[in-house]
């Protein structure tokens, strides 16, 4: 392959622009996304009027003078909205699936169409097993990025925005804990991010090389075999497995390790949230309801921060297969710079013609100043 500079942003635009040929579908399936993780931001808020207006004044009263018309309308929105929620989470997925591979198909097509215009030359200086794992290795990651990962990333950003602006209305004391822990994690997710993303690329160019050489083991083991140079390639295949061991090794080390991390840090996070609005619940400085809803807002918020940090290790091995994947696109075409033309002929009188219908019968249109000599084949 080519060696290019890795430049994330302008491979993710590449690979968006296949998902922007069903321009609809993608805005049908930004909408539900937008749909779904409003529904959950708006529930979570519905837990303070429910314990403030419902709950709360209702205790201590006697069983025959309570009055549930109200408790039950607002928990039957809750309902109705977590019911829209988890209806629009099943429809964008299952666009987003359809979306995602017809995206690949058109990629594949593309991969495919380059390859016959590709000269002879390149094959010849290119292992085979390198080029097919385009095929299968990379493309897998891309379909595993498209299908899961674009409307995680959207779902989490929607929810991180939504679920930030309900705290800082609920408690803008306990929000500003809530942004030192945020930076914290956004701190360790680059910073694992960065080295994940670096041994990705390395572990998806070793594969192709284990690969690549395994096919040319494949073709030539009569060869390998009469000139008894079995332990030769034996030591090479384990030189190239080693280093393939060893990449992947590093990348899903840092790739594993972020989320442990992560979740942890939220534990943390939601126990010392907890211990501060249970300190200004006590001195009245904040309603029950507004702590029981800003914690089940510290628990989302976390959430989609972790799935973020998890997803970029999905995008960050799918932007190194599509890079090795648009190199081969991006390879320069064999130009044709010669005069002789296959062209279709007729014969009348034993005399060739060319003519536009298909006739079975070829001929090499040779050029000879102004005119023109037929060979036939």
């Amino acid at each position: 392959m080519s060696k290019k500079p890795y430049n994330p942003f302008q491979t993710l635009m590449r690979v968006m622009s296949y998902m922007a040929k069903n321009k609809l579908q993608l805005f049908l399936v930004i909408f539900l996304v937008l749909l779904c993780s409003g529904a959950q931001v708006a529930g979570n808020y519905y837990l303070k009027p429910i314990i403030n207006d419902y709950i709360a004044p209702m205790i201590g009263v006697a069983k025959e003078n309570r009055v549930y018309d109200g408790l039950i309308f607002i928990l039957t929105q809750l309902v109705i909205i977590y019911i829209v929620g988890v209806l629009s989470g099943y429809a964008y997925k299952y666009i987003m699936m359809n979306l995602s591979n017809r995206a690949l198909n058109e990629m594949r097509k593309d991969l495919f169409n380059k390859m016959q215009d590709l000269p002879i030359k390149y094959y010849d200086t290119h292992q085979h097993g390198d080029i097919m794992s385009c095929y299968t290795n990379d493309i897998d990651t891309i379909r595993e990025a498209m299908s899961e990962g674009f409307t995680a990333v959207v779902s989490s950003v929607v929810s991180i925005v939504g679920n930030f602006t309900m705290m800082l209305m609920l408690s803008p004391f306990l929000t500003l804990f809530i942004i030192a822990m945020s930076c914290l994690m956004v701190l360790i997710v680059k910073k694992f991010g960065s080295l994940s993303s670096r041994y990705f690329k390395k572990q998806q160019k070793s594969m192709g090389r284990v690969n690549g050489y395994v096919e040319e083991m494949f073709e030539g083991v009569k060869v390998v075999k009469v000139f008894n140079h079995e332990e030769k390639v034996c030591e090479e295949f384990e030189q190239l497995n080693n280093e393939l061991r060893d990449a992947a090794i590093e990348a899903n080390t840092y790739a594993s390790i972020i989320m442990p991390i992560m979740g942890n840090l939220s534990y943390v996070t939601y126990a010392l949230i907890a211990s501060l609005g249970a300190f200004q619940v006590i001195n009245g400085m904040l309603d029950i309801g507004s702590l029981a809803s800003f914690l089940q807002y510290t628990r989302s918020f976390s959430m989609p921060i972790t799935n973020l940090s998890q997803q970029f290790n999905a995008i960050f091995r799918a932007l190194a297969g599509a890079e090795r994947i648009f190199a081969l696109i991006d390879e320069k075409s064999e130009v044709n710079d010669g005069k002789v033309t296959l062209v279709n002929v007729k014969e009348e009188n034993g005399v060739l013609t060319e003519c536009e219908e298909r006739t079975g019968h070829w001929a090499w249109k040779h050029p000879h100043g102004d005119t023109f000599e037929l060979v036939p084949l």
